[in-house]
Order: structure tokens, then C-alpha cells, then sequence
């Protein structure tokens, strides 16, 4: 989203000093819009993952810029992961972003968080599903923006990327703000290569930068 390409792929997470995220703000969007109900008739189909504490995903942007996110925490509601820089991030158990936190002077503080979710995933997917959400962004020091965000799973395929070869779900995402007078505004488009046996993103195109998967460990 707005801060990285490596806070947009990964998920949520805690403060090192223990401190919880602000709370969601008030006044979100209207969550998810609609979603294809069944998948056509042999289609092979894709079940939401589980991550487990301690669950590492390490990332390479660019071809240099290297992190790596933790689970740091499981609740009912939703992941949390905290990255090498001790950035903060939360997906919910759908792996819907939420967004992100930044501790500074020992308080938790909201850079960039999503009311409800954006719904990166609805489950289970199938090559053709498409879904449709709509939140409000809030980003600090810019205020509100409300967003409709488009899914489509595209293809079923194999791609190779540094931690290895996959076979991975393209999911196009299309986005615009959902306000008054902005017809007229570009769709901004990102890809996501889903891999299912990795449950994460192994491959993300986001503007101009390439993000890929270096390394996991799921224990």
C-alpha cells in the first residue's frame, strides 16, 4: 500500500513493547459487495490456510531490499506479524489487510489502517473467481479515502521465485477511490501469485517494484 511494496504483501503484527494497535476507525466502507457463489463444475478449489505462531516469510523487493515478517500472535479475529524493523502489520483470519502500525516514542500509532479489511482473498478461490470489496483508508497526516477494490483469480500456474518453484494462483486486483467526481481518476492494478502450499504471496508486482518469497519456515 502507502509506506513499502514489503509492508503491502505481509499481514499484522505486534509491538515489541507489547502495546496493542489502535483501535479499527469509525465510519468504514461497506466490506465485501459480492463474490461468485460456486465454482464451475470440475474446478479444482483452494481452502483458507492456517498460519502458526512462529511462521517466517522472507521477502525480496527490488532484487535487493530483503525482510523477513513473524507471527507474532493468533486471536480469533485476526494475525499479527512484526518484521525485522519492528514494523507492525495485521491481516484478519482470511488474510484480508488491515493495515499498518509503527511504534514511535513507546506508543503504537496507525500509519496506514483499513476499516473493514480489504478483502485480499475470499475463500476458497478457483481459477475465474472474482469478488468485490469496499473500505475506507485512513493514512496518517492524509486522511480518509474510500476505495472499491476488484478480485479476479486468473490463472493456476507455475512460477519459480528465490525460495523456490510453486504452483500459484494470479489474482488481478483493481483499485479506485469510491467517491463522488473521481470516475475520471486511473484504475491503479496489482498482481499476487498466491502459492497454497505455502499459504503466503511467493510473488507480488506492485507498481514498479517486484516483490518475491526468499525463504519460509513454518514450524
Amino acid at each position: 500500500m502507502r509506506a513499502s511494496s514489503l509492508l503491502s504483501i505481509a499481514a499484522c503484527l505486534l509491538a515489541a513493547c507489547g502495546a496493542a494497535p489502535d483501535p479499527l476507525p469509525e465510519g468504514g466502507g461497506r466490506g465485501l459487495l459480492r463474490a461468485d457463489a460456486r465454482p464451475p463444475g470440475g474446478a479444482a478449489t483452494f481452502t483458507r490456510p492456517q498460519w502458526r505462531l512462529g511462521d517466517r516469510f522472507g521477502l525480496v523487493s527490488g532484487d535487493r531490499a530483503h525482510d523477513e515478517f513473524v507471527v507474532r500472535d493468533v486471536t480469533d479475529d485476526y494475525y499479527e506479524l512484526v518484521d525485522s524493523r519492528e514494523r507492525l502489520l495485521r491481516r484478519d483470519r482470511d488474510l484480508g489487510y488491515l493495515g499498518q502500525w509503527r511504534v514511535e516514542n513507546g506508543d503504537v500509532v496507525g500509519v496506514d489502517v483499513m476499516a473493514p479489511a480489504d478483502a485480499r482473498y475470499h475463500w476458497p478461490l478457483w481459477v475465474g473467481k472474482r469478488w468485490e470489496c469496499e473500505f475506507v483508508e485512513r493514512v496518517r497526516d492524509r486522511g480518509a479515502m474510500p476505495i472499491r477494490a476488484s478480485y479476479h483469480v486468473e490463472a493456476l500456474e507455475r512460477i519459480t521465485v528465490p525460495a523456490g518453484s510453486f504452483e500459484a494462483l494470479r489474482i488481478v486486483r483493481r483499485m479506485r477511490l469510491a467517491a463522488p467526481d473521481t470516475d475520471d481518476l486511473p484504475t491503479r492494478v496489482q498482481i499476487a501469485w498466491y502459492a497454497p502450499a505455502v499459504g503466503f504471496e511467493v510473488r507480488q508486482l506492485i507498481g514498479y517494484s517486484l516483490v518475491e518469497l526468499d525463504s519460509f519456515r513454518r514450524p
